[in-house]
């Protein structure tokens, strides 16, 4: 891959109820550089840049850090209990 070129980021992401959720995933990720953000709390989908190349692991964190469970593709979604 060209260091040029940009790749979309996807994720999952368990526990946004709003959409002041996704706006707080959003700003989030804008600060630590992420461009092109899409957050849809109704589905937990997140797409973004990741133009920096940051691990996506310090992503994943910064996310978690919200309270948040980021899944996984190969992970079954979190059952939460009430």
């Amino acid at each position: 891959m060209n260091s040029n070129e940009v790749v979309m980021a996807e994720m999952m992401v368990e526990g946004m109820t709003c959409s002041n959720c996704a706006m707080g995933v959003r700003k989030r990720l804008e600060k630590q550089g992420m461009e092109e953000v899409d957050v849809n709390f109704a589905t937990g989908e997140v797409r973004f840049q990741n133009t920096l190349n940051k691990p996506m692991g310090e992503i994943k964190e910064s996310i978690e850090e919200l309270g948040y469970v980021v899944v996984e593709a190969n992970e079954p979604p979190q059952k939460k209990n009430f």
